[in-house]
C-alpha cells in the first residue's frame, strides 16, 4: 500500500514495502526496498543479467534500508546493501559497487 511508481519507472523481480517510492525513469531490478525507500530520477538498484550471461553475484538481491533515499542518478550494484535512514551526505560518488554495504553517518538522535 502506498508505493508509488512514477512515469518510466522500470520495476522487475523486485519487493517493494509500504510507502516507497520510484521517482521516474529510474530502474529496479531484483531488488527488495524497505518501508518509505525513494529511488531518485534515474538511479538504478539492482541489475539482471543478459539472457544466457552468468554474472557472479546475479542470484544476489539488492537492498535499501527503512527510510533510505538515493538520488537521482545514484546506482546500487548487484548484492549491494543500503542501510535503513541513508541519505545522500552518506553516500559518496555516483554508485554503490556490487557487494558493499553503505550505512547512515548520522548519529541516533539525528535521524
Amino acid at each position: 500500500p502506498g508505493v508509488r511508481i512514477e512515469p518510466g519507472a522500470i520495476i522487475r523481480e523486485s519487493v517493494l514495502l509500504t510507502d516507497c517510492v520510484v521517482e521516474k525513469n529510474a530502474i529496479v531490478e531484483r531488488a527488495i526496498l524497505d518501508k518509505r525507500a525513494r529511488v531518485g530520477a534515474g538511479a538504478r538498484v539492482g541489475a539482471m543479467p543478459a539472457p544466457g550471461q552468468d554474472v557472479p553475484g546475479a542470484r544476489r538481491f539488492s537492498v535499501m534500508g527503512k527510510n533510505s533515499y538515493i538520488p537521482p542518478g545514484f546506482r546500487v550494484g548487484i548484492g549491494a546493501e543500503v542501510g535503513p535512514d541513508v541519505i545522500p551526505s552518506d553516500l559518496e560518488g555516483d554508485t554503490l559497487p556490487d557487494g558493499r554495504i553503505v550505512l547512515t553517518k548520522r548519529r541516533p538522535h539525528e535521524v
